[in-house]
């Protein structure tokens, strides 16, 4: 069986099979180079030395109409720690509230996503609403990556929050994030 377009000049035409199945030749490629293809992958880039244990350290709060994801982070630190990635709420306080680096992932790229994103040595004023993930960092200045296939989708209103369990040492740290309408 074949199915046609619906043009009725002999337009496109689909071969299904005794199974139903549709025979195709396709050309795939993964949902995030799609999305950089459309301008909507970026790199969050910022260094920060936390004032102390338990505290704050990262915070994102999208801002925008479209759901926003966290892909991936890549972080180091100068001391051994454990790093928590939380789902929070409240009203963000800052020491100094620094805007992260944004960079596109299209070079030349001047979208940007609509978000709060800022870093500091000691943020409060959020609750925990629950850990999403942790990273044991057991080395220091060593490169740890969390990747998660189903991402931390962030829709418009809500936050995530990074915290420390160590008082000190230098955090380095690249966030992937990606902009969930294309």
């Amino acid at each position: 069986m074949q199915l046609e377009d619906g043009t009725g000049n002999g337009g496109y035409k689909v071969k299904v099979d005794n199974e139903n199945r549709a025979h195709v030749f396709a050309v795939t490629e993964p949902e995030d180079k799609h999305s950089n293809r459309e301008g909507h992958v970026w790199s969050l880039q910022f260094s920060v030395t936390p004032a102390g244990a338990g505290d704050y350290f990262f915070y994102l709060e999208n801002t925008g109409t479209v759901t926003l994801a966290i892909t991936d982070i890549r972080v180091s630190s100068s001391v051994v720690t454990e790093l928590n990635y939380d789902h929070v709420s409240g009203t963000p306080t800052y020491v100094t509230g620094t805007d992260v680096s944004v960079t596109s992932r299209l070079l030349g790229n001047t979208n940007t996503p609509t978000m709060s994103c800022k870093y500091d040595t000691d943020i409060t004023g959020l609750s925990s609403s629950g850990t999403l993930f942790f990273e044991e960092c057991a080395n220091a200045n060593q490169r740890y990556k969390l990747s998660t296939s189903s991402n931390i989708m962030i829709p418009q209103g809500q936050a995530v929050a990074f915290r420390r369990t160590e008082a000190t040492g230098l955090i380095n740290c690249i966030v992937s994030l990606v902009d969930l309408s294309s």
